[in-house]
C-alpha cells in the first residue's frame, strides 16, 4: 500500500507541477524546437536545394550513398519535428493523458496566439505531409512494405518539399509574432542561425572547389602526378 501510495503522491505532484506550467515556460522550449527545425532546414536548403552549389554536387558523384543517406536523415528529421509541433494539446485517454509540446498546447495556455497557430496549421492541413508522416514514419505498414520495393528514403514529391519549406518559413513567422506577444519589447534575432549555416556551407563549397582545382592541375604537373599515383597505388 505504501508503495502504491508513494507512486500516487509522486504522480500527483508531477500533475500539479504541469498544471502550473505557463505559456512562457512552454514557449521557452518551443522556441528551441523551432530553432532546431530552422537549423535542419537551412542545411537541407543550402546543401541540397541551392542552385549555386556546383562543388557540393561533387559529393553526389564521389560519395553517392552517404550523400543521399544524409539527405534522407535530414528530411525525415525535419518532417518528424514539424509533425510533432502540429500534435494535439494532449494525447492518450483517461488517466493516461499527457501534455504534448505542441502549438496546440501553447494555444491552450495562451489563446492570444491562436491566429498565429492557425496560419501554420492551414499550411500543414493543405499539404500532403501528414499523410507522408503517417504512412512512412509513424509505423511500418506490413502490407505496403510487402507490396513495394524496399527503400531507405521516404518518397517525397516536389510539392512535399515546397510544403516543408513553407512550413519552416511559417514557423519562423510564428516565432516572431508569438515572441512579440509573450515578451513585448524583446526581439528574437532569428537570422543568426541562417547566417551560420550559410557560412559553413560556403566554407565547405570553397574547400571542395579548391580540391577540384588542385586535382585538375595534376595532369599538367609531372611531379604532382607521380606523387598522386604513389599515394593512390602505394
Amino acid at each position: 500500500m505504501w508503495g502504491r501510495r508513494g507512486v500516487w503522491i509522486f504522480e500527483n505532484v508531477m500533475t500539479t507541477d504541469q498544471m502550473h506550467w505557463t505559456a512562457a515556460d512552454l514557449w521557452a522550449v518551443l522556441n528551441k524546437e523551432i530553432t532546431g527545425i530552422q537549423v535542419l532546414w537551412e542545411t537541407v536548403e543550402r546543401v541540397y536545394l541551392a542552385p549555386d552549389r556546383q562543388a557540393l554536387l561533387a559529393l553526389e558523384e564521389d560519395t553517392p550513398l552517404v550523400y543521399r543517406l544524409l539527405q534522407t536523415a535530414l528530411m525525415e528529421s525535419v518532417l518528424i519535428r514539424l509533425a510533432r509541433m502540429m500534435d494535439s494539446a494532449r494525447s492518450g485517454k483517461g488517466e493516461d493523458q499527457k501534455n504534448n509540446l505542441s502549438l496546440k498546447r501553447l494555444v491552450a495556455l495562451e489563446p492570444g496566439v491562436e491566429n498565429d497557430e492557425m496560419v501554420v496549421r492551414a499550411l500543414w492541413d493543405e499539404s500532403n505531409l501528414k499523410a507522408v508522416r503517417d504512412k512512412y514514419l509513424s509505423h511500418n505498414d506490413l502490407t505496403r512494405l510487402m507490396a513495394e520495393p524496399h527503400t531507405l528514403s521516404i518518397p517525397l514529391e516536389m510539392a512535399d518539399i515546397e510544403a516543408m519549406r513553407a512550413m519552416t518559413t511559417g514557423m519562423r513567422e510564428l516565432r516572431r509574432n508569438v515572441q512579440r506577444k509573450l515578451n513585448p519589447g524583446v526581439a528574437y534575432p532569428d537570422q543568426g542561425v541562417s547566417l551560420d549555416i550559410q557560412r559553413e556551407v560556403e566554407t565547405l563549397n570553397r574547400s571542395l572547389l579548391a580540391g577540384q582545382l588542385f586535382f585538375g592541375l595534376l595532369p599538367d604537373h609531372d611531379v604532382l602526378q607521380q606523387a598522386w599515383q604513389v599515394a593512390d597505388h602505394g
